[in-house]
């Protein structure tokens, strides 16, 4: 059986033998320009084999290949295409079975495509603003409410502390009057010398689970029929005893007394009324 293969250097066509193949380990030099390369890359039958004989090697030099000789396109009219050397030759063009040919799309199936593919692009376009947006949103309620957050969770009040930092903010205790009850209270006169100054007393409890702000006082003294008087709210700078932190705030499940006092001039309070609202924060 004769085979032809095919210079990758020069595209030059020769005729080879399977037995000077596996002598060489399918290593051929071009006989024209002298390129040594793998015979078995581009090998193909001839109808008409005509195996030709190894070449010598060049003076002075190894061989590391035998040599070969040319063969003209004419004689390779009844040859197959190039194939691997474990496969038979392809059959002819006219032979082969390919199959239906592929259907062109109409215009309105490339419309469609195109249709879809906007669609597609549109959703990821949302998908990031959404997500853009709620990172946005997350952030302003970590603002809003990084008091409660650091209360309830300490873990991230180095967080918010840094983020403030940037923000020009302060993380403080998170005021919750409602949560303080006031346990007890009382207003009388502390000096019989001195009737207009009163002495307002409140010890105030925390029934939260975490610390809290301290809270403004709002108080409302009233006359023997329980009119209103006068009203003061009194914040934590101003019934506070001199040198307490303000910023420490009421422990968890914790009491606090404060005791302020007061000069009510000539009103001639008779009763009073002691509310708790949130004291104003930086």
């Amino acid at each position: 059986m004769s085979m032809i293969t095919r210079c990758p250097s020069c595209s030059t066509l020769f005729r080879v033998t399977p037995q000077q193949l596996q002598a060489h380990h399918g290593q051929v030099r071009c006989g024209r320009c002298m390129t040594v390369f793998d015979g078995y890359r581009a090998l193909a039958t001839l109808p008409d084999p005509a195996p030709p004989g190894p070449a010598p090697a060049a003076a002075g030099q190894e061989a590391p290949a035998f040599e070969l000789e040319p063969v003209e396109p004419a004689t390779l009219a009844a040859a197959s295409e190039p194939a691997a050397p474990a496969r038979a030759a392809e059959p002819a063009d006219e032979a082969r079975e390919y199959g239906p040919p592929p259907e062109q799309l109409s215009l309105d199936d490339q419309l469609f495509l195109e249709e879809a593919h906007e669609r597609r692009r549109g959703a990821r376009l949302w998908a990031v603003g959404s997500v853009l947006l709620m990172l946005v949103l997350a952030g302003q309620a970590a603002y809003v409410y990084r008091a409660d957050l650091a209360a309830q969770y300490p873990g991230l009040r180095p967080s918010l502390v840094q983020l403030c930092d940037l923000l020009q903010c302060t993380v403080s205790l998170p005021q919750r009057p409602r949560l303080i009850a006031i346990e007890a209270s009382d207003l009388q006169v502390s000096d019989p010398a001195r009737p207009s100054v009163i002495r307002l007393t409140a010890t105030l409890r925390n029934y939260a689970g975490y610390d809290l702000a301290y809270p403004a006082l709002d108080l409302v003294l009233t006359d023997t029929r329980e009119h209103t008087l006068a009203r003061r709210i009194f914040l934590p700078s101003e019934y506070l005893e001199r040198g307490k932190d303000i910023g420490a705030g009421i422990p968890a499940n914790a009491e606090f007394t404060m005791r302020l006092d007061i000069d009510t001039g000539d009103l001639g309070a008779a009763g009073f009324r002691l509310d708790l609202l949130p004291a104003p924060t930086r």
